[in-house]
Order: structure tokens, then sequence, then C-alpha cells
């Protein structure tokens, strides 16, 4: 989707190996121009990897989109979600995929495309201090400014939604 490429692209840019599926396959494909690999099916993309980003729509598509990626999951791969969840899905993934041997951080963002390609913004997270540790310097990267809620899991994502309620509001009352 958007934001997906122009994290993709950004990635790219800094030297890193990607690969690459959407739900719609000619958006994956059209990434190829700017060095990733693109796959049809989801499971084949995220083989080998350490760290798989991912970024959707809602809870719903991230469970679809994960259910069908798990078969190529690497043991112990880092699933990093950044897409606007419920306080309760996130919480729900991190149990649910910690229990199946891999690393759950739920790390949504306050960007939009044109921040994704230039790596400015805001990416929040909260939940299990070791793991962010682990891949900060990766998160930090991809956004410019990482903001860390502390131990509670679904915290990052209550903040999410917070903010976007806020904007909502506040563009409500200027129209």
């Amino acid at each position: 989707g958007l934001l997906g490429n122009g994290f993709v692209r950004a990635m790219i840019s800094k030297g890193e190996k990607v690969q690459v599926w959407n739900r719609t396959a000619s958006k994956a494909k059209e990434l190829e121009q700017y060095g990733a690999k693109a796959f049809d099916r989801i499971e084949d993309a995220v083989r080998d990897a350490d760290v798989v980003h991912i970024a959707l729509k809602d809870d719903a598509t991230v469970d679809d989109a994960l259910a069908k990626a798990e078969a190529g999951l690497k043991p112990g791969a880092i699933i990093a979600d950044h897409t606007t969840t419920s306080i309760e899905g996130a919480k729900k993934r991190t149990e649910e995929w910690k229990g199946k041997g891999f690393q759950y951080q739920h790390a949504p963002v306050f960007m939009g495309p044109v921040n994704a390609l230039g790596s400015t913004g805001y990416m929040l997270v909260s939940g299990d201090q070791a793991l962010i540790k682990k891949i900060e310097s990766q998160l930090s990267a991809m956004t410019g400014k990482l903001l860390n809620f502390g131990e509670e899991v679904g915290q990052a994502a209550a903040m999410k939604l917070t903010g976007n309620l806020f904007l909502v509001g506040m563009n409500g009352a200027l129209v």
C-alpha cells in the first residue's frame, strides 16, 4: 500500500534487502524497479526474514495476512506491525505469536506516504522492552522518532487511537 511502498523504497535506499508481498500483486511487482523482490505468496516473501514488517488496514487484515505468512516464518522471527489496530488486537497477537515461538511488536505510526519515503514521522511502541531494544535502531531509522510508552502491551495502540481521535476532532473543528 501507500505507507508500505514508502517504507520499502526507503529501506532499499539505505542498502537493505527487501522482499515484498501485497494483497494486490501488481503493487508488490511495482517495487521491483527499486530493487525489491516481489512474491505472489506472503509465505514466500517472509521466508528466511529475521524481521517482517507489515502495514495493513485493520485487525482482520493483519490476522488474515499473518495466518497465511505463518508457514514461511523463520523460527524466532520478529513481526513488526505498523497497522493502526485495536488495543485488544495488539495484546492478543502479542500473546498468540509468542506462544507460537515468534516475537510480535505492535508499532503503529503517525505519518503518511511521503513521510515513510523520507523516514520522517513518529512510530509508537510499547511492551517487551528487551524486544524493543533489539529492533529500536531499525524502527527509528524508519521514522526519525520512536516513542516508547513502556512495558504495557497495547499502550502504543491506545496512544495511536487517541491521536487519531484528536486529529479527526481537530479537523472537524476547523471545517
